[in-house]
């Protein structure tokens, strides 16, 4: 999806009734470009209630945290709000609250775990394509919006990576914010 003006933009979030929150990437002070996220809050609204949660930051947050994996064709995974390594347990889980969404193309939204059902807590993924292996295993609970937001999420795939696919050096959520909640 492409939009002419950021207010054709605004009017199409207004439309939906929909949260939307901007991700700002970057790696070595170098800008990396914006994500926004569309977050079906209609489908799975605690689960984007505790994402929008630690988008406004507060005990934890995502701004200051790395994007701490990058899956060449798979994913790209972040959201470690205690360490950045992605191990980091915040002490919390969310049950796995729908698997409505289906992870049918790239820029998918989901909810990590630790390979157990009902173990996702802040750890989130989006998806570069399709991944339909997910369906009924994480919880896709919205998506990138825009065409551009896409192809910065896949340029993140040629950075240079440790051999756990950690970006060298790190890549950041330098800032995030609602960009609009109804």
């Amino acid at each position: 999806m492409e939009f002419e003006t950021n207010e054709a933009m605004m009017e199409y979030c207004r439309s939906t009734g929909r949260t939307y929150v901007v991700f700002s990437l970057s790696q070595a002070s170098k800008d990396l470009g914006n994500i926004i996220l569309e977050l079906y809050t209609d489908i799975a609204p605690a689960t984007c209630a505790n994402f929008l949660r630690l988008v406004k930051g507060g005990q934890f947050s995502y701004k200051g945290t790395p994007i701490h994996r990058i899956v060449r064709s798979g994913w790209v995974q972040g959201g470690d709000v205690v360490d950045g390594s992605g191990k980091g347990d915040p002490g919390f889980s969310l049950p796995d609250e729908t698997f409505a969404v289906k992870h049918d193309g790239p820029g998918v939204l989901g909810m990590a775990h630790k390979g157990q059902p009902h173990t996702a807590a802040t750890q989130f993924y989006i998806a570069l394509e399709a991944l339909p292996f997910l369906d009924g295993k994480r919880v896709a609970f919205g998506r990138a919006l825009t065409k551009q937001c896409l192809r910065d999420l896949q340029s993140l795939q040629s950075l240079p990576n440790f051999m756990n696919e950690r970006p060298v050096p790190d890549v950041m959520i330098s800032n995030c914010q609602v960009l609009y909640e109804p």
